[in-house]
């Protein structure tokens, strides 16, 4: 992840197209951002966007920490569903992530997300 593996993404875009995602149903795949506390606080609030059809979100992906948290494609309302059947929780997104050339760019130390990456990745 990161400058070891020569990622130079620094804003990434996504374009959530799941007209039938369902919160309360547990389809899961949100996106997690991981974001800092209160001013000056030493701790990370945690922020779930879910993959509801229509919904645009863009951040700095270098600086923001985050993860895509796992699906529940094989449960409908808690019920197990039959792995041989095309699964209706399948999810689609159309994603651009924007790189840069300048890569003193890319987790700059100066940045203000900076204390971010500490407390996520102690």
């Amino acid at each position: 992840q990161g400058l070891e593996v020569n990622d130079t993404r620094k804003l990434t875009c996504i374009l959530y197209l799941n007209p039938d995602y369902q919160a309360d149903r547990g389809d899961g795949g949100e996106l997690r951002l991981l974001l800092g506390g209160a001013e000056g606080g030493q701790s990370i609030r945690k922020v779930d966007l879910t993959p509801e059809g229509g919904r645009m979100v863009l951040f700095w992906s270098d600086e923001i920490p985050h993860e895509v948290l796992p699906t529940a494609p094989e449960f409908i309302g808690g019920t197990m569903m039959d792995p041989t059947v095309d699964n209706p929780l399948d999810r689609y997104a159309l994603t651009l992530w924007i790189p840069t050339q300048d890569v003193t760019t890319i987790h700059n130390e100066a940045s203000q997300f900076r204390s971010l990456r500490d407390l996520a990745f102690p």
